[in-house]
């Protein structure tokens, strides 16, 4: 990892791994992070559809950033930053606008600015 955006671009991709694999182990608590509160292990079958997605997501990422390939980061990091807004939709339609939403903007905020800071590096044209 050369660049100071491939570094940051491997810790988010272990965040976000990490957040996939917390999703499996504690979804109760995942789901409430989430924005969308469940109080039973019942109920939150769609926290491990989160929890796969960002997983794989994560992983997928992390083992880019460590062998510097930074052409097929830029656009899953692009890609990926469609994620918190979609998962902001899913929550204002269950819940409406509200303090949940403040997560999911911060993250597509990261997202953003690894895209940029990825796609503007010297290795994404090389």
């Amino acid at each position: 990892m050369s660049s100071w955006g491939v570094r940051l671009a491997g810790l988010v991709s272990v965040v976000i791994l990490l957040l996939g694999v917390r999703a499996f182990l504690d979804p109760v608590a995942a789901s409430a992070s989430f924005g969308l509160p469940m109080h039973s292990a019942a109920e939150t079958a769609f926290v491990r559809v989160y929890g796969a997605r960002n997983a794989m997501l994560g992983a997928v990422a992390l083992t880019l950033a460590a062998r510097g390939m930074v052409r097929p980061l830029v656009p899953l990091f692009m890609l990926a930053t469609c994620l918190p807004l979609l998962d902001a939709v899913v929550i204002v339609s269950r819940v409406g606008l509200g303090p949940e939403l403040t997560r999911h903007a911060i993250i597509l905020a990261v997202l953003a600015s690894i895209s940029i800071a990825l796609w503007r590096s010297p290795q994404a044209r090389a």
